[in-house]
């Protein structure tokens, strides 16, 4: 069976009274916008469950991603997805579902997950995440064995406009 991870960095976000309750500004929701207009409808998006930081900037984009794409998945807060959090954290909870997820995050910390899973090393620098973008990771997964992780696709609201 094939596994699917989209690793999301949150779009642009506006000044807060504290970096968690940074609110999406509103280029950040044309950001969002952009992608789901161009994606609504492709199949390309298909997460049966998002996880997201508990960053404001995190929820409001995974919300907006779900709404704006037609998703009908739960949506989750999850530890560990903050920007100075260490991959590792999350690394176990990935790798041991079988689920297609989405996880809505940070820098440096998507990067950083993305060169983990690609290659075991949190600092390889395998991945640059742009605000608003969207890294497709496939494995082939049966039972407790999978293949490696290998970049599908990765996309971020420019090249859209």
């Amino acid at each position: 069976m094939q596994q699917i991870l989209y690793l999301v960095r949150h779009a642009h976000a506006s000044d807060g009274p504290s970096d968690p309750e940074r609110p999406l500004s509103p280029k950040g929701k044309r950001q969002v916008s952009r992608i789901c207009n161009a994606l609504k409808g492709k199949s390309l998006i298909n997460p049966s469950l998002v996880w997201h930081s508990p960053y404001r900037r995190a929820k409001e984009t995974a919300d907006h991603l779900v709404e704006g794409l037609g998703l009908s998945v739960p949506v989750k807060t999850v530890e560990g997805i903050t920007p100075f959090d260490t991959p590792s954290t999350i690394f176990d909870p990935i790798e041991q579902s079988g689920e297609n997820l989405m996880v809505v995050g940070h820098e440096p910390h998507m990067s950083g997950l993305a060169s983990l899973l690609l290659s075991g090393d949190p600092s390889a620098g395998y991945v640059v995440f742009p605000k608003s973008s969207i890294l497709n990771l496939t494995r082939l997964k049966v039972g407790k064995r999978s293949t490696p992780w290998q970049i599908a696709w990765h996309i971020n609201h420019k090249h859209f406009k």
